[in-house]
């Protein structure tokens, strides 16, 4: 089931042709209900056995939708998840599990306006000496056979990087005179982009992808480790953009380390784990 909640809190079943009329839309040739979110602080509610969605525009939810919604919300979140779907420099999603946070998040996400819910980028540092790991992933082995090698970039890390599950997800740069480190392999699981690879960057800077602004905030790290030689571990969530659609966020945890080749060279490789359910940066975190 589908339905339209407008600013006064009123309910409508959707796709309804005598509510298209009455908005003004009799024969409307786009999405009018995702325009209604997005423009004229409707809300649409999409109800199904599995999960309920609930789709608006941040800083346009009434206290009236949201006081609505909120008991419908938090039986419906007994029994199946809530996803708040929502607009801010582009789509956004969290899912509750937990009806007590449904009303208090809405009622931030009504209240704040876009350009202040929060940065593109956040990031939050582990200290390696003190990296405290809930459970052994692989991003903790990796470390400990880096510091096990001392970092020496052999035969035993490419055995295991060739070999693990981080494999999709991890890229290795070496430092070069043009562009100061060239992306020399890129796994395939990095999936921010529909119709384009990281894989494209081998040869080039990490920062040429679609979104540079993003590259070259991830760049910045590498240049710092290349610098400090230490370990870096963080945690990331990021809103990604590429021409002709929507942002995509990513949540991940990352390990940044410099290793030395047997003939002297220098290789960084960075790996990350997408959703890990240890990361520090909550679900819903404003900047």
């Amino acid at each position: 089931m589908e339905f339209l909640v407008d600013p006064k809190g009123a309910w409508s079943r959707w796709p309804s042709e005598n509510l298209a009329a009455e908005l003004g839309y009799p024969r409307a040739d786009f999405d009018l209900a995702g325009y209604l979110a997005r423009n004229l602080g409707y809300v649409w509610l999409v109800v199904l056995p599995e999960y309920t969605l609930v789709q608006f525009r941040a800083g346009m939810l009434s206290e009236a939708t949201v006081s609505s919604l909120e008991p419908f919300l938090n039986n419906a979140a007994k029994s199946t998840p809530v996803g708040l779907v929502f607009y801010s420099m582009g789509w956004m999603e969290e899912v509750f599990f937990e009806p007590k946070a449904i009303g208090p998040r809405l009622r931030e996400l009504a209240n704040l306006r876009e350009p202040k819910l929060r940065d593109l980028y956040i990031r939050r540092e582990h200290n390696p000496a003190h990296w405290s790991r809930t459970q052994r992933s692989s991003l903790s082995q990796l470390f400990s056979l880096w510091r096990e090698r001392n970092g020496v970039f052999d035969e035993r890390a490419i055995e295991f990087l060739a070999s693990s599950d981080l494999n999709p997800r991890t890229v290795l740069m070496e430092p070069h005179r043009e562009h100061g480190l060239r992306v020399i392999y890129s796994g395939a699981g990095f999936t921010a982009y529909d119709s384009y690879s990281l894989s494209n960057t081998v040869g080039h800077g990490i920062e040429d992808q679609p979104d540079k602004a993003y590259g070259s905030w991830a760049r910045q790290f590498y240049d710092s480790c290349l610098q400090s030689g230490g370990p870096m571990v963080d945690d990331v969530d990021a809103i990604i953009e590429q021409p002709d659609h929507d942002p995509r966020r990513r949540r991940y945890q990352r390990l940044i380390l410099r290793w030395q080749r047997p003939d002297g060279g220098i290789v960084l490789s960075g790996s990350s784990i997408l959703n890990p359910p240890y990361l520090t940066i909550p679900l819903d975190c404003a900047s």
